[in-house]
């Protein structure tokens, strides 16, 4: 049951040097953003899709356009991600950051004023339990 109103939502995220336990993550915050959005795009998403680089540019660029809400998950820097974030800065997306706990945030990113939430995690757990409260509320 979607008790929110974004029709999208996009998590954004490391593909490069994704690790196993990153995939648990995005796991989790795409069961979570499904109870509050109509569609949700993640970095699974791209991990599977077979295009060229620059046909997976311009459709993350795309999905951007359509997207209400983003949720960057930012334990670990990716120049990919800060690309996407720039653009949802430009189109006027809020932004709200999931990271583990000792994770350092760009504050680049914390100053673009589209962040509107940072929640740090200690475990799989926690953070279903913290991500689950942040869609609630925004």
């Amino acid at each position: 049951m979607i008790v929110s109103s974004y029709k999208s939502i996009m998590v954004t995220g490391t593909i490069t040097g994704a690790r196993q336990d990153a995939v648990k993550v995005y796991d989790i915050i795409v069961e979570e953003g499904k109870k509050h959005s109509e569609s949700i795009y993640s970095p699974i998403d791209t991990m599977e899709f077979k295009g060229t680089d620059e046909e997976m540019y311009a459709r993350v660029m795309e999905l951007l356009k359509t997207t209400d809400l983003v949720v960057a998950e930012m334990r670990q820097a990716s120049t990919g991600q800060g690309m996407e974030l720039q653009e949802a800065v430009r189109l006027d997306i809020p932004i709200v950051i999931v990271a583990e706990v000792g994770s350092k945030i760009s504050s680049t990113v914390l100053g673009s004023g589209k962040v509107k939430k940072t929640i740090f995690y200690n475990d799989l757990q926690n953070l279903r339990e913290k991500v689950s409260e942040v869609f609630e509320l925004i």
